[in-house]
């Protein structure tokens, strides 16, 4: 199973690459059977793999295990290598340091042996095993000693030194499809063996001092070709002052920058370190989970919307507007569009607008069945304005539930919410706020919507000055419309 992370850099590699704004997946080589994919493949000197467990060694044969030496040491055997295709991409193969691919040429071997108890397990027949104190089990175990608890891992083995005791190379790590990429981090842990080297001596070696240190270095090449390091990091394994890798510890690769080749070599300095010959502690360290990332590419974004359509609606009919963009006057079709200039408790003051702010509410009048609006460029706003005392229309743009005690405009009629009902993208509702009054401007159409509490009322708009009221002749009959209040001729309401 691939294990993938996702996130955005707004700067990928500074200095080393120029990915600006890339995102990336980590793909994470886990060495764990259930995350083989189409593309695994491997081989021992023994068999094919079919599985990444094919390539570990029993645990009492760690010494000279047939999957990792020949006994003919030809070019007739199959070496040991693996390959995380379909995943990572990663390959190894067993470093012909001494003529022959046997892991005493260095190498990187599958493994998942691991002890707490490195005082037993102290020697190169126990070079495949991990070193996991405070686990209170000192026999040989095969599960759960990996990173996160997870049963496989790989231990590395080899070093280069100009001493000629080491070797002239080490194993290199590549991308099989030859592609550079940046390794993310990779997960390291110690042997029982180097363990006990480091903290006991052996006949080879000293204990490490207090002014020793032991550093695995990685070299990273930017191509596969390269004689020479692209970039390298360096990790303090261990120092005479404290400094002990115990447990899984994650180091950061990411310094390396987009890389075709990685090389791990060890190296020391003071007591403990070299013995005139070169490093003389076992030159081992397990590793697991490393991480590498994929480029993924950020979609083109979405283009920016130029226009705004409405359909369905009926002429005469009043609704509710709010869009992220402003629409100048003559760039809309369909409707005549108001701002709420009052809002009292018996009724709303409409006032004719001839264009729209964006993020500000309005109230139409349809004058067809479809609105059809021409944004104005550069003017998006992410969010609608806050409704005010001067427009108490609070616009939405996108689904959004009415509070309870504010109104809104259905089947052409004003409704208090209770707290249950909706407004849709691009619309708006009427809050409560108390706005004061607003001069009319000459030239505009007013229009007063009724109110009346606790029930819904039309929306008979009359033209003209509220205050002074304004003589409608309907079906024969003479009213007068005033403060948003229906009288007769004798002066009496009418409902």
């Amino acid at each position: 199973m691939r294990k993938i992370f996702t996130s955005l850099c707004a700067l990928l590699m500074a200095g080393t690459m120029s990915m600006t704004a890339q995102s990336y997946e980590l793909r994470v080589l886990t060495f764990e059977d259930e995350s083989e994919t189409s593309g695994f493949s491997a081989a021992t000197y023994v068999n094919d793999a079919t599985n990444w467990s094919d390539l570990i060694p029993a645990a009492d044969d760690q010494g000279a295990p047939a999957e990792l030496y020949a006994d003919g040491m030809g070019a007739d055997y199959p070496f040991y290598w693996w390959h995380d295709g379909g995943n990572t991409e990663l390959f190894s193969q067993i470093n012909e340091g001494y003529g022959t691919y046997c892991y005493w040429s260095g190498g990187e071997a599958v493994s998942n042996i691991w002890t707490s108890d490195y005082e037993t397990y102290n020697y190169y027949t126990s070079q495949f095993t991990a070193y996991r104190p405070g686990l209170a089990d000192n026999n040989l175990n095969t599960a759960g000693g990996g990173h996160n608890c997870s049963d496989n891992f790989c231990v590395h083995f080899g070093y280069i030194d100009d001493k000629g005791w080491g070797l002239a190379t080490v194993d290199a790590i590549t991308f099989a499809d030859g592609v550079a990429r940046v390794i993310d981090h990779v997960w390291v842990n110690p042997t029982t063996y180097t363990y006990y080297c480091i903290t006991s001596g052996n006949e080879l070696s000293d204990a490490l001092g207090e002014d020793g240190k032991i550093w695995i270095e990685a070299r990273g090449f930017a191509s596969a070709e390269d004689a020479e390091p692209s970039a390298t990091v360096k990790f303090l394994f261990f120092d005479g002052q404290g400094t002990t890798t115990l447990d899984w510890t994650k180091w950061d690769l990411s310094g390396l920058g987009a890389i075709e080749k990685l090389e791990f070599t060890m190296y020391g300095e003071g007591l403990g370190s070299d013995n005139g010959y070169g490093l003389s502690q076992p030159a081992y360290f397990a590793w697991d989970d490393m991480a590498v990332r994929f480029p993924v590419a950020t979609p083109d974004p979405e283009p920016e919307p130029t226009s705004y359509t409405r359909s369905g609606l009926t002429s005469g009919k009043f609704g509710t507007i709010c869009l992220p963009y402003d629409v100048a006057e003559g760039n809309y079709t369909g409707a005549t569009f108001y701002k709420v200039a009052e809002r009292t408790n018996e009724y709303v003051t409409l006032e004719e607008v001839t264009s729209l702010t964006a993020g500000v509410a309005y109230i139409f009048e349809a004058t067809g069945t479809e609105i059809n609006c021409t944004y104005t460029e550069g003017t998006k706003v992410d969010a609608p304005a806050t409704a005010t005392a001067a427009n108490v229309l609070q616009g939405v743009f996108e689904l959004t539930t009415i509070p309870a005690d504010s109104w809104f405009l259905n089947g052409n009629q004003l409704w208090c919410s209770t707290g249950s009902q909706t407004a849709a993208a691009n619309r708006a509702y009427l809050t409560n706020l108390t706005p004061t009054n607003v001069a009319p401007v000459p030239g505009r159409r007013r229009v007063n919507m009724p109110v009346q509490a606790n029930a819904p009322t039309a929306v008979d708009y009359v033209q003209g000055d509220k205050v002074q009221g304004v003589k409608v002749l309907r079906n024969g009959q003479l009213y007068i419309i005033k403060n948003g209040i229906k009288y007769n001729a004798q002066g009496q309401i009418v409902k």
